[in-house]
């Protein structure tokens, strides 16, 4: 294909990209076919409805606890709205949502669940967990803790592992909405937190192939915060401060399976 015809396909791509994202079919398709006909105005309306019901299915996929604390009406109308206003980049749908705890933190209709776009960046981060790459851990590499000097090692956590702190009871919510005999006690606990105005830090990340969540203390997860920086153990300790059990958080990180290895930091 020569350059003019590359230029003319890739027009045309555009062209019918912004269709598809037109709310008013007709006047989008006279856009880019110069003779539209019935037949291809309703060809392009169920490719319209298809497409949004596709991200509508991957966003539910990604924010679980969103669309239970929404209810699943609530929660189509709020992706679909997602969706035209900014359509997916890449051709893998399960990429497609990073944008949406701050399309909702932005929505005026949903200001009186402040809660919500924290739970829906916990998702997301759950999300990413899951597709993080299956990293090998070293656990020999930890015999450096008693041959190198704090102040010239750091350990490395393994891909997917965040921290997200929330002036909301993020942990709980999340929770209360996960299927379990103990479902019932989960949501009164939470109903129990937000009425307190209570706020959690919640540690994400893999456990098998599925994500995991936990409610850390203030010197975890500052201690997390600093290994997620690279720092050095020294630096870590300090952040955390002295109440910090480092014993600890080692046996816990070793048997959760979150350490890649410890190595030397220049």
């Amino acid at each position: 294909m020569n350059e003019p015809d590359l230029q003319r396909e890739r027009a045309r791509q555009q062209a019918l990209m912004a269709a598809l994202l037109k709310r008013d079919e007709g006047e989008s398709l006279q856009d880019w076919l110069a003779h539209p006909s019935a037949r291809t105005q309703r060809g392009m309306q169920a490719y319209q409805a298809n497409a949004g019901a596709s991200a509508e299915r991957a966003l539910a996929a990604s924010f679980p606890t969103v669309q239970a604390l929404m209810g699943e009406e609530s929660f189509a109308a709020l992706a679909r709205a997602f969706w035209q206003a900014q359509p997916p980049l890449r051709g893998d749908l399960a990429c497609f949502g990073e944008g949406l705890p701050g399309f909702i933190a932005d929505s005026e209709q949903l200001a009186d669940v402040p809660y919500l776009p924290d739970a829906a960046r916990l998702d997301w981060l759950l999300a990413l967990a899951e597709r993080a790459a299956d990293e090998e851990a070293d656990l020999s590499t930890l015999n450096l803790l008693a041959e190198v000097d704090s102040s010239q090692l750091g350990l490395a956590l393994k891909p997917g592992v965040a921290l997200l702190p929330s002036a909301y009871p993020i942990v709980s919510l999340w929770l209360a909405h996960q299927p379990g005999d103990d479902a019932a006690s989960h949501r009164a606990n939470a109903r129990s937190a937000l009425a307190a105005g209570s706020g959690e830090q919640a540690l994400i990340a893999r456990a098998g192939w599925r994500g995991s969540v936990l409610a850390i203390d203030s010197a975890t997860a500052a201690w997390t915060q600093s290994l997620l920086r690279g720092d050095t153990l020294d630096d870590a300790m300090a952040a955390a401060g002295e109440g910090f059990d480092f014993e600890a958080w080692l046996v816990q990180a070793v048997q959760r399976g979150w350490l890649v290895h410890a190595r030397r930091v220049a």
